[in-house]
């Protein structure tokens, strides 16, 4: 945790909603966000949190992503200030997740009756089954914006609103292109959760192309540590899943990208994952524990994308809002705006 941030950007003149991005995605959805409060008349703000210097600490992923996250913006920053500093005119603060670093914020503006909501930034084990931590994610902020039915019904109805993904709503509505060739490996073994497990399972899945005589690229994920036998894609996993005729992936939020985009999923979990979301496909995608089955799978041609969004539709309905009627930003400032007055 942290007790300092730092403005992305212009500090703010006049009391306003404060945003925390930690990642470069995740000014997809705040970006939006801020410019849908600013045209309802509500400043905002963006600030990232300051990490002590410490040896060996720029290779840490929380302080690479912070790092990114800063050039992606393409903003400035300004000297550091206490988080005292930052909530004296803040209206709301908006986080992307309310444990680690930003926990201190989050606490301190609940204590001081700074209305807090977090947005969920991706699939998410919320009740650690597999992380082996106890992180009470999105169970600090006041209010939740959920991606979609599923999440509010773990985070309870009273304290959540399904507002979607303004990523995943961009991919499902956009025209579902031609189908894509090869296979996607999405190796995504983070953060410390059954990192043990990544090796052996890469190695499956290599295997279970080999056997398919299916060309496939690897794509690891920007906080993934340890070196891998294969060679990783340089290009975002973004570029690769445009092009690609399948992704075979463990629990990520990229399968949902996947299915949105019409891109068929293999969810493999040979290593024994417990958490809940990707087992009731809902006849939307493929499970596989063993390279064999996934094998089996990857020997079939891909469906057209049109199909496999089609097939996916009920699956992703339940996870992400894909109401077209508004867009996600629309509907977190509507609650920001009757939370603050």
């Amino acid at each position: 945790m942290t007790d300092q941030y730092t403005w992305l950007g212009e500090p703010p003149t006049e009391p306003a909603v404060v945003m925390i991005p930690q990642a470069p995605y995740h000014l997809t959805e705040l970006d939006r966000l801020a410019s849908t409060l600013r045209a309802r008349g509500v400043s905002v703000a963006f600030a990232v949190p300051v990490i002590s210097w410490k040896p060996l600490y720029s290779l840490r992923p929380t302080v690479r992503r912070l790092a990114a996250t800063v050039a992606a913006s393409a903003r400035s920053v300004t000297e550091p200030v206490s988080i005292e500093t930052l909530l004296r005119d803040t209206r709301a603060v908006v986080v992307m997740n309310d444990w680690g670093v930003p926990r201190a914020l989050v606490d301190r503006a609940n204590g001081s009756g700074v209305p807090t909501f977090g947005w969920v930034e991706g699939v998410q084990d919320y009740d650690d089954v597999d992380t082996g931590l106890d992180r009470n994610a999105y169970r600090r902020v006041d209010h939740v914006f959920a991606l979609g039915p599923a999440s509010c019904e773990i985070l309870g109805a009273d304290r959540t609103t399904a507002v979607g993904s303004e990523r995943i709503a961009r991919l499902w509505n956009a025209p579902a292109g031609p189908t894509g060739r090869g296979v996607l490996i999405n190796s995504n073994f983070t953060y410390g959760v059954l990192v043990e497990a990544r090796r052996s399972w890469v190695a499956g899945v290599v295997a279970a192309c080999e056997g398919a005589e299916q060309p496939y690229v690897l794509s690891r994920h920007a906080a993934e540590r340890g070196r891998s036998r294969l060679a990783a894609s340089d290009r975002s996993v973004d570029e690769l899943l445009g092009e690609a005729g399948r992704l075979v992936s463990r629990f990520s939020t990229v399968n949902l990208d996947a299915l949105a985009s019409g891109v068929e999923l293999a969810y493999h979990n040979p290593h024994g994952e417990q958490v809940a979301m990707f087992a009731d496909p809902q006849e939307g995608f493929a499970q596989t524990s063993t390279v064999a089955e996934l094998r089996a799978v990857l020997s079939h041609p891909p469906r057209p994308r049109h199909e496999v969004r089609e097939a996916a539709r009920a699956y992703l309905e339940r996870h992400v809002l894909l109401d077209a009627s508004s867009t996600p930003a629309d509907r977190a400032a509507e609650i920001i705006v009757d939370r603050i007055g």
